[in-house]
């Protein structure tokens, strides 16, 4: 966010000078979480004393459960304040009379300004809200993810990590100058909303409390001990890389005798599927690409299972006004041809089983039978990234030699590429259809708006200003989708 002048227009539109608004309402939240801070402090001190035993065995199973204090994940501060929140604010003391945060408030000694901050304390209960705005440092504006309702929020360090549509799962202490976070917050990406809310109606099933929003607030109080805890399962999994069609990914690859170089050099020439790429790396045989269409293959591609990774090949080229654009192929393979041997590669066996009857319908008595071999994953792993025309999708691609386009693409520009060619790509959420279509044909609101979400929250995490870019504003024109309704 640039510098404010203290004597120009308030940026909020309130009509007074800088210094007189927002300048002096930020002063006065930062001296009232200054003083919620010290009584905060107090409190610690205070429960920590009269409940000590109880607290600490509490502490270090709600640590043990989160899987924190360990070589491979040491406690941090915000661990520390996400425990310290929930066992002074959420706990309920084995004695059935409240949190220690509440006793701390009812204490009879306490000066009235005390007892008033430590009673907003105690009743900044967990929400989850999605981060629909920030400026770090300084506030971000929340949208509660079960009843819509926005607030702006002041926030000195939450905000200086939150992008648009975190989700959050952090607490509001109200009163005072404004509305602030307090303690510590858990950020999710919004891909892993809807695990967060199937979470939350477990809890109100596991304890009886019905359905809809009130039951889903009443859960995140009663279960906010586990909820803190709680960890996606699509984080926990692991990656696993799979084709563009939905094979898990495996080496296969297949040789041929061949009995005619220069008749199989010619048959491969003609084949309309194959396009020859030159050398092989060691600089010996010539080289095809078995080309696809990459939408064909997506339009038939299952739901992949959590932790999926596509591996695809990315073929840039310039378009008929000059510009770049993705191409809508794919290679499916490479096939080599070494004098009296024909090779193949492939990511799967069932390219590797296409590649052969490929070869079988085109060169027929030209080539011996086949000699295979599949790896796993495993075996190979670190092999991956050395093979040509392998790149992650939505990665940095480059260009396959000899199509006269440059061998890197500016990054900005790149993120623009994939996204137009995202429009247009069939999506197994939008019933196969393209997200272009979908919006077209209606119905598919929710769906597009969650896909819409996602690539918005990582065009900010990629950009310095921390603002979705330009490609992700142009897609919701596109598909003619403002910000609101939201889907919940």
């Amino acid at each position: 966010m640039s510098e404010v002048g203290r004597n120009v227009p308030c940026p909020c539109g309130s009509g007074l000078k800088f210094k007189r608004c927002c300048l002096r309402r930020e002063d006065e939240v930062a001296l009232d979480i200054a003083t919620a801070e010290r009584v905060w402090d107090r409190m610690q001190s205070w429960a920590l004393k009269r409940f000590g035993d109880e607290l600490g065995k509490s502490l270090k199973d709600h640590v043990d459960a989160r899987g924190i204090g360990t070589k491979q994940r040491p406690a941090m501060d915000d661990d520390l304040s996400v425990a310290l929140c929930w066992l002074l604010i959420d706990r309920e003391l084995s004695d059935g009379g409240g949190t220690p945060a509440q006793r701390y408030a009812e204490l009879p000694e306490l000066a009235q300004s005390e007892r008033a901050v430590a009673t907003r304390i105690a009743q900044a209960g967990l929400g989850l809200y999605r981060v629909r705005d920030a400026a770090p440092g300084v506030w971000i504006e929340l949208e509660n993810v079960l009843s819509g309702a926005k607030v702006r929020v002041a926030s000195p360090n939450v905000s200086r990590e939150a992008v648009r549509w975190h989700v959050l799962l952090c607490r509001l202490m109200v009163g005072g100058p404004g509305p602030s976070l307090w303690g510590g917050a858990a950020f999710y990406e919004p891909s892993e909303e809807p695990e967060l809310l199937a979470e939350l109606e477990r809890l109100a099933s596991d304890r009886d409390l019905g359905t809809g929003p009130a039951a889903l607030e009443e859960a995140m109080r009663v279960g906010a001990g586990e909820l803190v805890c709680f960890i996606p399962a699509s984080r926990r999994a692991e990656p696993v890389p799979y084709t563009l069609e939905g094979d898990a990914v495996s080496m296969a690859e297949a040789s041929w005798s061949v009995r005619e170089p220069a008749a199989v050099l010619e048959e491969l020439l003609r084949a309309p599927e194959l396009m020859p790429v030159g050398e092989g790396k060691d600089g010996k045989g010539v080289c095809f690409d078995w080309i696809a269409s990459r939408r064909d293959l997506l339009a038939r591609r299952p739901t992949l299972p959590v932790g999926a990774i596509c591996i695809e090949s990315a073929r840039i080229s310039p378009s008929e006004d000059g510009d770049l654009e993705f191409e809508d192929v794919t290679s499916f393979g490479q096939f080599t041809l070494r004098g009296e041997r024909l090779e193949f590669f492939g990511f799967s066996e069932a390219r590797m089983d296409a590649a052969m009857a490929l070869v079988e319908l085109r060169l027929g008595d030209l080539v011996s039978h086949p000699t295979r071999r599949v790896r796993s994953i495993e075996e190979t792993r670190s092999t991956l990234p050395a093979r040509p025309g392998a790149t992650l999708t939505n990665s940095r691609a480059v260009a396959p030699p000899g199509n006269g386009v440059p061998s890197s693409v500016p990054e900005e520009r790149f993120r623009e590429l994939i996204y137009r060619r995202w429009i247009d790509d069939p999506n197994h959420r939008l019933g196969g259809l393209s997200p272009r279509a979908a919006a077209a044909r209606g119905g598919y609101r929710s769906e597009l708006e969650f896909l819409l979400r996602s690539l918005e929250h990582q065009s900010a995490r990629d950009r310095t200003d921390r603002i979705p870019g330009s490609e992700v504003a142009w897609l919701r024109a596109e598909l003619g989708l403002d910000m609101e309704p939201l889907a919940v």
